[in-house]
């Protein structure tokens, strides 16, 4: 059985040097480092496959933008903004928008919802920029 090195263009990203709250999120991807720079704060910073998740800072003023999310692809291109659902409760101007991120333990991007009533997580579906399998947070 041979053994070839793996494609460096295929190479999963690993984010490296972030820290909750840092205005630069950086990832490596094959043979470089992508570097995003954001106005604010960032919430959350994860890879998986061959994407990278950003949380950005989350304004709760009511009737303010809740997109505060979005997944790139590993070179840095963006692949889509991510927006809650606005049904989760009874006033839409309730919904902030997306507070933290992690993986779950099947290796998929979880998205904590905030409301002005209780918060909410779903998983991202990259093909609508929302978030599905939405459940109330525990």
């Amino acid at each position: 059985m041979s053994h070839r090195p793996q494609d460096p263009q295929h190479q999963d990203p690993a984010v490296i040097g972030w820290s909750h709250g840092d205005h630069a999120v950086r990832w490596s991807h094959a043979d470089r480092t992508v570097e995003k720079e954001f106005a604010g704060p960032t919430q959350a910073a994860l890879a998986w496959g061959s994407r990278v998740l950003v949380v950005e800072a989350l304004d709760d003023t009511p009737y303010t933008p809740t997109d505060n999310a979005v997944v790139y692809e590993a070179d840095g291109t963006e692949l889509v903004r991510l927006r809650p659902p606005r049904d989760l409760v009874a006033e839409p101007s309730w919904v902030f928008g997306f507070f933290t991120a992690h993986l779950d333990s099947e290796g998929r991007p979880v998205l904590v919802i905030a409301t002005q009533v209780g918060d909410f997580w779903g998983h991202p579906d990259l093909a609508t920029g929302t978030v599905v399998d939405v459940q109330e947070w525990r």
